[in-house]
């Protein structure tokens, strides 16, 4: 009986990622789809509804968007806009943490990327693995950090959020990883790449 348990908890864990990820990705189209065929009736009435215009219009949207970002003809468009959610209370706060994170997950220029570094102690073998936010910290308080530090942000497993911390300078070792990858890692709990993907492939390879 334990076998089988075993064996149907297996094939959950193989399951419902693959569900969830699909059904996300199904239920966000299926919102664009409705939202779109919606503003057509209203604009065109009479008209048939037709599958797939919101993934269309989304993705235009998202590449009109990218274009008015980048020309600085248009940034100010996107400055205005984004000027609100930059004062209003608590707004602020939310909207600031959600993209410095996202920016930190996947930059949009790779130089301003921080540098993916491990903190150990040297009292304690052990190691952190996390992203070096700041070299220096010389425009802070000296009650926050002295000269000789640098600030790294050490993210939580299996939820969003993490800790900044202000460590000594020589406890820091650059690792030569991308910011995507380390944070894909610590979101995970650094779980063994043949235990997320095909591990009948690695086992044989071994």
């Amino acid at each position: 009986m334990n076998t089988l348990l075993k064996t149907f908890f297996k094939g959950l864990l193989a399951f419902l990622p693959i569900f969830l990820t699909i059904y996300a990705v199904y239920a966000f189209a299926n919102w664009l789809n409705r939202i779109s065929n919606a503003w057509l009736q209203w604009l065109a009435p009479g008209l048939p509804d037709v599958a797939g215009l919101g993934i269309a219009i989304g993705v235009l949207a998202i590449f009109a968007l990218g274009v008015l970002v980048s020309s600085r003809l248009t940034s100010w468009i996107y400055n205005l806009v984004e000027s609100p959610l930059r004062r209003v209370p608590v707004v602020r706060e939310v909207y600031t943490a959600l993209k410095q994170l996202i920016e930190l997950i996947a930059p949009a220029d790779e130089q301003a990327a921080g540098q993916v570094v491990s903190v150990r102690h040297p009292a304690h073998p052990i190691a952190l693995v996390g992203v070096m936010m700041r070299s220096s910290v010389a425009d802070l308080d000296d009650a926050i950090a002295s000269d000789d530090m640098v600030v790294v942000y050490l993210p939580l497993s299996y939820q969003i959020g993490g800790y900044s911390v202000f460590v000594p300078r020589e406890w820091v070792t650059p690792v030569d990883m991308p910011v995507e990858a380390a944070m894909r890692n610590a979101l995970t709990g650094w779980m063994k790449n043949d235990q997320v993907g095909a591990p009948a492939a690695r086992e044989s390879s071994g």
